[in-house]
């Protein structure tokens, strides 16, 4: 699994880069347009219930906590549908946004990423330092001390030949809070019909 820490998704920079790094997301605005497709309504729900009303923990405000499949539209914008179940397709964009406000000038997020199964490989990001894997092999856990001013964080991974298909889970921390667990299913796709030779090219995008 490639894992890509996004610093600001309203431009990614070079894929290169991001896949060896792995660094807080940040903007000045919310550069993310959530798209719920009509058939996905109930999986979008939580993601709308967070928009609607603001969600006070300690001294963090949660806006919104949402997650899903990452894209663009024709102007380049970035857009999230939300969805909770999607096909493996290789190098496909997936992962979570939060916007929250607080006092603090900076907060420490953490991010669990539990597989259903140990992946072949983690990837450089492992031996770099960029995520710490638990000793089962199945979970990755980042965490990051961050500038609250923008009031933006997000992650993002990107599917792999090789990576375990079923039920993911995807639990994001602020200040040791948990914020938000994303439970989702990756699906057989067109990566299982049509594999390619595994690189340890698995990292991180935050």
């Amino acid at each position: 699994m490639r894992r890509f820490s996004v610093i600001r998704l309203a431009y990614v920079g070079t894929l290169l880069g991001a896949a060896l790094a792995g660094c807080a997301t940040e903007s000045a605005a919310p550069p993310i347009k959530v798209v719920a497709p009509p058939e996905q309504g109930s999986a979008a729900a939580p993601g709308k219930a967070a928009l609607d009303g603001a969600t006070t923990l300690a001294q963090i405000e949660v806006v919104s906590a949402q997650f899903g499949v990452f894209g663009s539209d024709e102007s380049g914008r970035r857009l999230l549908l939300e969805t909770d179940r999607f096909p493996a397709v290789v190098s496909a964009p997936y992962g979570w946004y939060i916007i929250f406000k607080t006092d603090k000038p900076t907060v420490v997020w953490r991010e669990e990423f539990e597989l259903p199964i140990a992946p072949p490989t983690w990837g450089p990001g492992e031996a770099m330092g960029i995520y710490i894997i638990s000793p089962d092999r199945k979970t990755a856990v980042t965490e990051r001390i961050i500038p609250t001013r923008l009031g933006f964080v997000a992650n993002e991974w990107r599917y792999a030949p090789g990576d375990p298909l079923g039920a993911h889970a995807m639990r994001v921390y602020i200040d040791g809070q948990l914020i938000r667990e994303f439970k989702f299913d990756i699906e057989q796709g067109p990566a299982q019909q049509k594999r390619a030779p595994r690189t340890p090219d698995r990292g991180s995008s935050t």
